[in-house]
């Protein structure tokens, strides 16, 4: 895979930077581009930088080396190792190292500019990093100055066909007005040519590749976490990736991992009257401003609102949960799994409704079942469980006695000499 060449282009009221990328794969050249109003040309990059984030995970995906040919950060330059090595880790079959090699890395100067901007798209993380710097005191230093948008980040380009970011464009731009800073709204087509999962694997190298696209006016730009610290999970957004993206001109910041979602909801976005108002979550509504209430991402965001005794404020979402809630919870994996264990602690500490309470508690046991035989032959689990039961929870009875008599006898020879 080559990027070949970069270029900007102002026309039609638009500043569009576009990269001609050769794809081994496919033996054909294609174009991805990054485009605003022409009001933000200042803002916009002639560099590699915004396509290496953009390009190298599908690199590695496809197993195909990386060349580039255009300028490029010499700080990015040499973290591509390190992000190589986090995600192999994380993914090892499904994500190859690959050799990048770049002709021209270039120590940037700094800029003097102190603009700061924040993805946002009305959801649950982009709403808490909202309103932790604009309403409650920041450590960060600078003050928020844009809220960002791009059309064909959260779903490919394709499938917004009947204008449905219209009115999603229209509740940030008012969100963003109430709080007297710049909303800067803009498109990429990356998504049409490049499959990959978007969660596990492009997220954070997709909104990576945006905050570079606006190096030349964005000192730094924060990428609202998923998850917290306490758990940091293979993802495509992560505390120990995000900051790796960055060039000497703009930092690339993980933001909010300080809090779990659960507290988000509960503790902030409960508090905001903006996100009682326009929260969207849904994984059905295709880039859309509605909630349809009963898709898992929903009933993850509706349990919260409820224990905490909001749900019926939050005006985009149904007032009462489907009755078959327990079923659409998924946990699947590891990340959903630390979700539900947070929303059952907010139900234990609010002393929620003892069915729901037991049937979270349900969920999770039977989630960690799920997970423990996931991917093991029924031989595996019946040896797990034996390993379990004969083996290690015996072990584990006589573990501490023994532990005890030999600190007795270390005593009683200590004593004697």
């Amino acid at each position: 895979m080559k990027l070949l060449h970069v270029e900007k282009i102002i026309a039609n009221d638009t500043v569009r930077l576009v990269g001609l990328v050769q794809v081994d794969s496919l033996d054909q050249e294609i174009e991805i581009y990054f485009e605003y109003p022409q009001r933000f040309a200042d803002f916009v990059s002639e560099s590699a930088d915004a396509f290496v984030p953009a390009l190298l995970l599908p690199a590695m995906e496809k197993g195909e080396n990386l060349e580039i040919k255009p300028l490029i950060s010499a700080k990015l330059f040499r973290n591509l190792p390190t992000i190589q090595d986090i995600f192999h880790q994380w993914y090892p079959s499904q994500l190859k190292k690959v050799l990048v090699t770049a002709e021209s890395p270039t120590n940037y100067d700094q800029k003097s500019t102190s603009k700061v901007g924040a993805f946002f798209s009305l959801g649950v993380d982009s709403f808490y990093t909202f309103i932790k710097h604009t309403k409650t005191p920041s450590n960060f230093g600078l003050p928020l100055s844009h809220l960002i948008y791009m059309k064909g980040i959260e779903r490919p380009l394709r499938i917004y066909k009947h204008g449905q970011e219209k009115k999603v464009i229209s509740r940030i731009m008012e969100v963003a007005n109430a709080a007297s800073i710049d909303c800067i709204v803009g498109e990429t087509n990356i998504r049409n040519h490049f499959n990959l999962q978007w969660g596990p694997y492009y997220h954070g190298a997709g909104l990576a590749s945006v905050s570079l696209s606006l190096s030349a006016g964005l000192e730094s730009v924060l990428i609202p976490s998923t998850d917290s610290y306490k758990d940091v999970f293979p993802w495509g957004t992560s505390p120990l990736l995000d900051h790796l993206w960055s060039t000497e001109k703009t930092n690339i910041v993980h933001d909010g991992s300080e809090t779990q979602r659960v507290e988000k909801i509960a503790k902030f976005l409960v508090k905001d009257p903006f996100a009682m108002k326009y929260l969207r979550v849904c994984t059905n509504n295709e880039g859309g401003e509605t909630n349809c209430g009963t898709c898992p991402k929903c009933v993850r965001t509706m349990l919260p609102l409820l224990i905490s005794g909001h749900l019926e404020k939050a005006i985009t979402f149904p007032d009462k949960l489907p009755s078959n809630w327990n079923r659409i919870l998924q946990i699947q994996d590891t990340h959903d799994l630390s979700h539900a264990v947070a929303i059952l602690k907010l139900a234990k500490d609010v002393k929620a409704d003892e069915k729901l309470v037991n049937t979270l508690h349900s969920k999770i046991e039977n989630g960690k079942a799920y997970l423990f035989c996931k991917g093991k032959t029924i031989a595996g689990v019946v040896a797990s469980i034996l390993h379990v039961y004969f083996i290690k929870k015996p072990f584990d009875l006589v573990k501490q006695p023994i532990k005890d008599i030999l600190n007795s006898l270390n005593l009683y020879s200590a004593n004697q000499s």
